[in-house]
């Protein structure tokens, strides 16, 4: 037999994998999104986790909206990708990161001394942009690829940027600008590589692997 709401309705019951998807979110995001002030709270908490009311769940995702009076940002409808001549890689959030140079495909020797200069970690998660050009990821995505923030507790931008922290050493190594764009969302940072940089950056590390394994 079904439970029923106070008002006689089925009480229809969501987790965070349904709630993720009312939220349109994943499910870290899901995650912090319930633990702010004025989110509902779960009826129920199981093995696999909180139990809630998918009903509270749907008003509450319908009402949140911006904060009065601020501006809305054109970055936060960002494409899903994005081709080398589009015009929003010049309006990334990298601030300083972009000056200087921009990597050409001779640059090969650059991309290898960049590479080389990053963390294993920022190595991996370089790698996994540079995998799939154009295609902008976000910052939600990078923490759970690499179980950066396991519990759901930290804010995500903020751990992946801690993760990348050696790529100012690695431009400055170079002599170029980071090889990857940025920008700043309400939901957190989106990462992406240009397709003649992930193209640069494979030539330059598939010819220097042989050295590097000797």
């Amino acid at each position: 037999m079904g439970m029923n709401r106070p008002d006689g309705r089925p009480l229809r019951l969501a987790g965070i994998a349904e709630a993720a998807l009312i939220y349109q979110a994943d499910k870290s995001q899901t995650r912090r999104l319930l633990s702010r002030d004025g989110a509902p709270e779960p009826i129920d908490t199981i093995a696999v986790g909180p139990v809630y009311d998918r009903e509270d769940l749907e008003r509450h995702a319908a009402a949140r909206s911006r904060k009065p009076g601020r501006p809305e940002k054109d970055e936060e409808r960002l494409p899903v990708h994005l081709d080398d001549t589009d015009p929003m890689w010049a309006r990334h959030d990298g601030g300083s990161g972009h000056d200087g140079a921009d990597w050409k495909d001779t640059d090969q020797a650059r991309a290898v001394a960049y590479y080389l200069a990053l963390s294993r970690r920022a190595q991996e998660i370089f790698d996994y942009l540079r995998s799939t050009p154009g295609r902008l990821v976000s910052s939600d995505e990078i923490a759970e690829r690499f179980g950066l923030n396991p519990d759901g507790t930290k804010n995500n931008p903020n751990v992946v940027a801690g993760y990348m922290n050696t790529t100012g050493r690695a431009r400055r190594e170079a002599g170029r600008r980071f090889p990857f764009s940025w920008w700043e969302t309400a939901s957190g940072a989106h990462y992406a590589v240009k397709q003649s940089v992930a193209d640069l950056f494979d030539a330059a590390l598939t010819a220097e692997a042989p050295t590097r394994q000797r």
